[in-house]
């Protein structure tokens, strides 16, 4: 069977996949330099302006606040996995426990995420959405955890290919942060 380079198979469980090649930038090996860190403290700094923005526009209040950061946040994120989904699901199947199984989740992450965003955008970050952004937070903190206790030097797609840091506890902050705001929510 021959496969086309520039197409994503998605493999059942009883097919068997091709060994995995070099897709030109999707396998583009991780940099742990200064400049990957200064992009992400640039989008985080913007995630910070804008969600305070919003916050003081919309009503100062710390749950509020929290809705706001986490709807920035999830958004962001999502839109920079967006800008080149391929390889962001190429890397994050190396590394998150429910798309190493579920090949679709890959793909089908970014999107929840940007539902997620706006669903906090537009309410008050109502229990069920917390629930949710815990269950999502908590499942890829999982799957960096044990790539990070591994030394595993997989390329971290929390920003898709923007970002070629390694996954690193950097990963693991980002999603444990997000889990521990969504449970703050659920009590304020």
């Amino acid at each position: 069977m021959k496969y086309d380079d520039d197409m994503e198979h998605i493999y059942l469980e009883d097919e068997a996949s091709p060994p995995v090649k070099s897709h030109g930038h999707h396998m583009t090996p991780a940099v742990e330099s200064r400049e990957e860190y200064k992009k992400l403290g640039y989008v985080l700094v913007g995630i910070l302006i804008v969600s305070s923005l919003l916050t003081f526009i919309r009503g100062m209040a710390l749950d509020r606040f929290l809705a706001d950061f986490m709807a920035v946040f999830f958004i962001t994120f999502a839109a920079f996995k967006f800008v080149d989904i391929e390889g962001f699901a190429h890397a994050y199947r190396n590394y998150d426990v429910i798309a190493k199984r579920i090949r679709p989740w890959a793909y089908a992450f970014p999107f929840i995420e940007a539902f997620m965003g706006f669903w906090y955008l537009l309410s008050e970050g109502p229990v069920s959405l917390n629930v949710l952004a815990m269950i999502i937070t908590g499942t890829a903190s999982i799957g960096v955890f044990r790539e990070v206790k591994r030394k595993s030097r997989f390329h971290c797609a929390c920003l898709g290919t923007f970002i070629r840091l390694p996954l690193s506890r950097v990963s693991l902050i980002e999603n444990m942060t997000m889990f521990v705001m969504a449970f703050a929510m659920l009590f304020i």
